[in-house]
């Protein structure tokens, strides 16, 4: 009898043991971040230690670098060299070179283009086919630190602040989804990951990753995490993941989105104007006559019908079409071409009474006062500037075209898929919690 006590007991550990391991899945831990985002194949790097004292491990050789201290990195032209403070430069015959310190250091990371960050955690270079490959090696929470307040904006805080503990527990859910099976690594780049930028964006949404600590989504069923995706602004209507990358995800599926809608400013609603010559020729093709939108239940565009006016035909998927106008590494505006939720009106050419070809008919018709941007007249008084436009991007050109244009209305921005960050935004103003918000974004989860 005794000995089925001890088993009961011993059972009933085991079973404690498991539940509370469930109940926690996500521990802090160092992680490494490959920074090709804005340092990816440096030349010429200079390291400073901002904050605390580090190891610098050098060929065979460890050395104490302590705060002040100054490392650079470079090449001479065939092989990498490195400088200690203000010592002689040497050879680097690696193969890898680390600044290692303690968990309250940081350090500063300048190139002579004028890119510069500040990092919390450690350092490993290494020089790879004629550049610097650099890894910042930090806490997994204090990496999250310089995550959601890109992703988001420090200034969602005020009135916003569950949107940024929603952001917090998608961002550290994709952290360890994409770490998992002994993968430690993740990049710094929002095109391949997800954007990270170090301790300088630190700020108020510090507060709402410490408030979700280890806190992650998981499947309702098996409890694993989710792909947990996001995107800035759904443009009213979430997209399925299988449209976007080919697989389905129960937990990414399209639906309506009332809480993205009329709020984001120029994600909310934008307008791109090209002209035909110009849109044509991007695709290989001559001015654009014609266009047939084939688009998903959500109203994203699946792929675009081209044809010019000698009756060449070219099909694009959108996401091609998109790429090919999206304003990368530029300001975000209402004229910017945004997301693959879009219509689109055709501008066409009309003969005046001389029987010229003009678009500049169109002066007083009702189709081009709805574009008072592209429809004032030049200094010199010669017509409207909708004849002359090449597009929104590239602006007018000298000389008036016969072919038209097309103007194209979209919302939203971004691949839509997953919990839209304006649309959470909105709802934490209006007092929903970031697991009700997480819940209306990911679909058969739980937060853990």
């Amino acid at each position: 009898m005794l000995r089925i006590v001890y088993r009961f007991s011993f059972l009933c550990i085991i079973l404690f043991i498991l539940v509370l391991s469930q109940a926690t899945p996500c521990h802090a831990n160092e992680i490494s971040v490959e920074l090709v985002w804005k340092l990816g194949q440096a030349g010429w790097v200079e390291i400073d230690v901002v904050q605390g004292d580090y190891q610098l491990s050098l060929d065979t050789t460890t050395r104490t670098f302590p705060a002040g201290s100054t490392l650079q990195v470079g090449w001479d032209g065939w092989v990498p060299v490195v400088r200690i403070n203000q010592e002689e430069y040497q050879v680097f015959k690696g193969p890898v070179l680390e600044l290692k310190g303690n968990n309250s250091g940081s350090l500063r990371v300048k190139t002579p283009e004028g890119e510069e960050a500040v990092y919390r955690g450690g350092l490993q270079l290494n020089w790879q086919n004629s550049y610097w490959r650099l890894i910042n090696q930090v806490d997994s929470e204090d990496y999250l630190k310089g995550v959601v307040p890109i992703e988001m904006s420090n200034d969602w805080a005020r009135g916003g602040i569950e949107a940024l503990k929603a952001q917090a527990v998608a961002a550290r859910t994709f952290l360890v989804k994409h770490t998992k099976n002994g993968k430690i690594g993740i990049t710094d780049s929002p095109d391949i990951d997800q954007a990270y930028a170090g301790k300088l964006v630190e700020g108020e949404a510090t507060a709402a990753v410490e408030a979700t600590r280890g806190q992650i989504l998981v499947d309702d069923q098996s409890g694993q995490p989710i792909e947990a995706l996001y995107s800035s602004h759904s443009g009213g209507y979430t997209e399925d993941a299988k449209n976007v990358w080919g697989n389905a995800d129960s937990h990414n599926v399209s639906h309506l989105d009332p809480f993205s809608a009329g709020v984001g400013g120029a994600a909310n609603h934008w307008r791109f104007i090209i002209s035909a010559p110009v849109l044509g020729s991007t695709f290989g093709l001559g001015p654009v006559r014609n266009i047939e939108l084939d688009k998903l239940p959500s109203g994203r565009v699946k792929s675009i019908r081209l044809e010019d006016g000698f009756g060449q035909v070219q099909v694009v998927t959108g996401r091609a079409f998109v790429k090919a106008f999206y304003p990368f590494g530029q300001p975000i505006s209402t004229e910017a071409f945004l997301g693959s939720l879009f219509d689109v009106q055709a501008i066409k050419p009309s003969r005046d009474s001389f029987g010229k070809s003009s678009l500049s008919v169109f002066l007083g018709s009702r189709e081009v006062r709805r574009y008072p941007e592209f429809t004032k007249s030049s200094q010199q008084g010669q017509g409207p500037l909708l004849a002359k436009i090449l597009s929104s991007s590239l602006g007018t050109s000298a000389d008036s075209q016969p072919f038209g244009a097309f103007v194209f209305e979209g919302r939203g921005w971004g691949h839509g898929v997953g919990m839209s960050q304006w649309g959470a935004y909105h709802m934490a103003q209006i007092g929903y919690s970031y697991t009700q918000i997480l819940s209306f974004y990911y679909k058969k989860t739980l937060v853990q």
